[in-house]
């Protein structure tokens, strides 16, 4: 069964690496009749990476978020997914694969490095708030994804602004993508915040108490904070268009540091076991 899990997963990287290529191949060529192609392949890769993480399950008996091996691939499936929905429903930013793709492929590519051996839950990881607290921080972090990959159309389209550009012309209008980014940032702290305080009632249950200022709990409240700043400078601020982008797309680094690299900077009861 490993064997096949590591098949399909492979397979999957693979999908997404040649989805990524032809999304950026349609943005710098602005062949638009090419980016179905992308999506399909993506999907594909999705049906992969689908059975790859349930083959995965199945054999350790627990969900993907004890190893980073795990952690990696969930976040990919998560972003995955959360695009090609967004994308049926708005099709005109089919083309932020551009972004979401490529990050997927190399969070998998990453995590092939990391050890796929597996790794015994033990008893303090057995709750049912874990899973809420590992579901919404995928789903969080999928739905910036999303807006960081609408920031960067933002500012592409801004750019053209004025010029006759039939690929960017298609391309949602400013105030609409303006508008996703908010929306889209919005699922993200929402979350978040579930995400947070899911994980304050595990770590109760587990180390009796709610909050330790452990690195991995004190990084996702500056990203938490991170994305209730975007949100108060849109709405009370008036900050919106590029200024807003910009900080969307460099918000999401502080966010990819608290899932991906805390463990490599401090150690923690949360960090033990996510770098090997």
């Amino acid at each position: 069964m490993a064997q096949t899990e590591w098949i399909m997963y492979v397979a999957a990287a693979a999908l997404y690496a040649l989805s990524s290529a032809i999304y950026l191949y349609c943005l710098v060529f602005k062949k638009e009749e090419r980016i179905n192609l992308a999506a399909s392949s993506a999907l594909t890769g999705l049906l992969f990476h689908s059975v790859s993480i349930a083959l995965r399950w199945i054999e350790t008996g627990h969900g993907p978020y004890i190893s980073m091996y795990e952690v990696l691939s969930k976040y990919a499936w998560f972003s995955v997914v959360i695009f090609l929905m967004v994308q049926q429903k708005y099709e005109k930013i089919k083309i932020a694969g551009f972004i979401v793709l490529p990050a997927s492929f190399l969070m998998m590519a990453i995590g092939s490095t990391y050890s796929r051996d597996i790794q015994v839950i033990s008893a303090s990881l057995q709750s049912y708030w874990l899973i809420v607290h590992v579901g919404f921080a995928s789903l969080g972090f999928g739905s910036v994804m999303v807006a960081v990959a609408t920031a960067v159309l933002y500012i592409l389209k801004e750019k053209h602004t004025g010029v006759r550009d039939s690929f960017y012309d298609r391309l949602p209008d400013l105030r609409t993508m303006d508008d996703l980014m908010y929306r889209f940032v919005a699922i993200g702290f929402f979350a978040l915040t579930i995400m947070i305080a899911a994980g304050a009632i595990w770590a109760n249950q587990t180390w009796g108490r709610y909050w330790g200022w452990d690195p991995i709990e004190t990084w996702s409240l500056v990203s938490w904070f991170t994305y209730g700043i975007c949100l108060h400078l849109r709405m009370n601020a008036g900050w919106t268009g590029k200024r807003i982008a910009w900080l969307i797309i460099f918000s999401i680094f502080i966010l990819a540091f608290s899932a991906f690299g805390v463990g490599y900077v401090y150690s923690g009861l949360h960090t033990d076991y996510l770098t090997t």
